[in-house]
């Protein structure tokens, strides 16, 4: 082969590298898009699953992670992998190394956070890859919050309507022979109009009676839908007739009611709201000492009426603040709890609210009802 052959085919065979480079630079190029696109699509994935997952491998190191993880531990939060999970703390009650120690597939995890309850489903299984080699763990962990309150709910609405129905019954066993007692005690007083001091004694009797008839009247109450049947009428006759409920209390404890409020005309269901008023005032004379103090007043503010009903009670503990309206809950030996329940339930059926302030000073109740 002549020289000039020689180089000719030096030269295709520089061409021909030339080329298959600029193939294989190609090639490259192309593969690493479509591998920088399938890593941006898999941590797109990764980011809008609705869990935390969390890849760990054989040396205890955390590997890959998506964004909702750094919910469970912000120490990953601008952080590169790989990590050793021993360095890592999680701020919920969740612990990396806890979990792949343990035993069991699914752990559940309850925890405090911010006063308030939390649950969630902790997953890990291993990392297998096409060989069934084992080069890892995958954890997957789920807010279940929502869900177990779902299910403490249902639980406790079964509970309430059992309790319900027996309550129920037991309310008409005793509303009977109350409806006599109190029939009896008002021809007591018609016999004894000039005697001052039996009469005195037969309006305390009346007072006690009215305080279980309330009682029995709450428990129907909390068993059946409420309708509200409006009226007219003043918000002063409102609160006299609700002050009536405790007058054996207020005479006994040496309370002093302050009634502060302006002719001011409300549309409501009045017997309701008198049983609400009531309510609150009885909680507000159980909770104030010897000769305390309650106040209740009203006023219009935009197009509500707020009425205040305020004690210089020893205070409501913050830690049931989140339990006061709830059926069946009381924080005294006696009484069925359903006090204040009922109360929010009649005042939210005249499309109003009610919200409380309390502290060692005393609690004050504000109660919010439209005007119209």
């Amino acid at each position: 082969m002549s020289e000039k052959e020689d180089l000719s085919l030096l030269k295709k065979t520089f061409e021909d590298f030339i080329k298959t480079s600029s193939e294989l630079q190609n090639s490259y190029e192309t593969l690493k898009e479509r591998s920088s696109r399938l890593s941006l699509f898999l941590s797109n994935i990764l980011d809008n699953i609705n869990s935390s997952i969390l890849v760990i491998d054989n040396d205890k190191k955390l590997i890959l992670w998506n964004n909702l993880s750094t919910d469970f531990f912000p120490v990953l939060s601008g952080k590169e992998p790989p990590i050793n999970i021993d360095m890592i703390n999680g701020n919920k009650g969740i612990e990396l190394s806890d979990i792949i120690n343990d035993k069991r597939s699914v752990i559940e995890v309850e925890t405090i956070i911010e006063n308030d309850t939390k649950w969630f489903e902790v997953q890990s299984t291993d990392f297998i890859n096409i060989n069934k080699e084992k080069i890892g763990y995958i954890v997957l962990i789920n807010d279940k919050t929502e869900l177990k309150q779902l299910q403490i709910r249902s639980q406790q609405e079964d509970r309430l309507r059992v309790m319900g129905e027996l309550a129920a019954e037991v309310a008409h066993e005793i509303r009977n022979p109350l409806g006599s007692i109190e029939l009896m005690v008002s021809l007591l007083a018609d016999d004894m109009a000039s005697d001052t001091k039996q009469g005195e004694i037969i309006k305390r009797i009346r007072s006690a009676v009215n305080n279980m008839n309330h009682t029995v009247t709450n428990i129907l109450l909390f068993t059946r839908d409420i309708k509200i049947e409006n009226s007219r009428f003043s918000i002063l006759d409102l609160f006299e007739e609700s002050k009536n409920m405790l007058l054996m209390t207020l005479v006994k404890k040496g309370i002093k009611l302050e009634i502060k409020s302006d002719k001011i005309q409300m549309a409501g269901d009045f017997e309701l709201l008198k049983q609400s008023i009531g309510n609150i005032l009885l909680n507000a004379a159980e909770a104030v000492k010897q000769n305390g103090n309650i106040s209740l007043g009203s006023e219009i503010i935009n197009d509500s009426i707020i009425i205040s009903i305020g004690d210089d009670g020893q205070g409501i503990p913050k830690e049931v603040y989140d339990k006061v309206f709830n059926p069946f809950f009381t924080t005294k030996n006696t009484g069925t709890g359903l006090g204040l329940a009922m109360v929010k339930r009649i005042i939210e059926a005249h499309k109003g609210s009610i919200e409380f302030e309390s502290n060692e000073k005393g609690t004050l109740f504000k109660v919010k009802i439209p005007i119209k």
